[in-house]
Formats: structure tokens, sequence, C-alpha cells
């Protein structure tokens, strides 16, 4: 199998539909993972705010770091790119993240 090369300097995957179903996996998981953790942040991970809080935080805590395992354990069973080195990749190309 040969490696991939890209055909222009910013190219980050192989064909548009390798790059389509990575963006569409990221927006699915953003959308489960996004609420999850805002919640565990502003409650500092369940150990800010009313008891009530800190247990939505504690528990929303787990749920986070759970679904991020299970998509890594997705993603390297499938062979995909790691979101750290996706990551370099793009701050290598000049992606500014809070922009």
């Amino acid at each position: 199998m040969k490696l991939f090369e890209p055909k222009v300097r910013n190219q980050l995957f192989c064909t548009p539909q390798h790059n389509a179903a990575w963006n569409n996996r990221a927006t699915a998981r953003g959308r489960v993972l996004t609420p999850l953790g805002m919640a565990a942040r502003v409650t500092r991970n369940g150990t800010q705010g009313a008891p009530e809080l800190r247990e939505a935080g504690r528990v929303t805590r787990n749920a986070y770091n759970t679904l991020l395992r299970n998509y890594r354990d997705e993603d390297r069973e499938a062979g995909r790119m790691p979101w750290a080195q996706y990551m370099l990749l793009r701050l290598k190309l000049g992606y500014e993240p809070l922009r």
C-alpha cells in the first residue's frame, strides 16, 4: 500500500470522501462531547458548586472521558490518524485554533 502524498501543501486527507468522513465524525462526536466537557469544566470536574451540580460535574466528567477513550480506540482500530497528529499538522499549516 502506497503512503499518502499530498497533491497540494495544505492537503490533510487522501480524498475528499475521507476528508468529509473525518469532518462528519468530528461533528457528530463534538455534539456529544461539548455539553459534557462544558458541564465538567464549569464545575471543575465536580468539585465546585452546589451538591447537585458537583454530582452532575462528576457524572459528565466520567462520561466525557469514557467517550474520548472509546473514540480513540475506534479510530485506532480503523487505522485513522490520531487527533494529536491531526492537530499538529493543522498547526504546522497555520491553523489558529481560537479564530
